[in-house]
């Protein structure tokens, strides 16, 4: 498996893979009007992906908010889970300094891989956006020093 910058060519497969992610996790809750904009956002610092025998198995952004540095649009393709694809980019990320994260309480698997990792929860709050459903989640705020 190899990490490396995420290219401009990369985002429709990026797209492709964020739909499977979709179908079988709900992630993200609400599909975005424009995946390949969401994947990008404005206040982009890096992304990655992760790349197997050729194919995009994983994904991550980190991005600024008040003076720190925040991992985002963190997701694996579904047949790559157990393969340490998640692992391999937080690793990459964690690079880059100090990191931030949150994350919805109901996302157990991604948790669970925060917490085998090395995060620190820091904080649970109410989300401040609602789900599909209509409810507002719980988020907990981890840190990576």
């Amino acid at each position: 498996m190899e990490i490396r910058p995420r290219r401009p060519d990369d985002l429709p497969g990026c797209v492709r893979m964020l739909a499977e992610v979709h179908e079988s996790d709900g992630y993200p809750n609400r599909w975005p009007d424009d995946p390949a904009e969401w994947l990008a956002p404005e206040n982009s610092v890096a992304a990655w992906v992760a790349e197997h025998d050729g194919r995009l198995v994983g994904h991550l952004v980190l991005t600024g908010r008040n003076d720190e540095l925040w991992v985002s649009r963190l997701f694996v393709d579904p047949s790559a889970r157990g393969s340490k694809v998640g692992e391999a980019l937080l690793r990459q990320a964690r690079s880059c300094g100090v990191l931030m994260l949150d994350v919805v309480e109901s996302s157990e698997r991604a948790i669970a891989l925060y917490e085998r990792t090395g995060w620190t929860l820091v904080g649970r709050r109410d989300a401040e956006w609602i789900m599909s459903d209509g409810t507002r989640p719980i988020e907990r705020t981890y840190t990576l020093n």
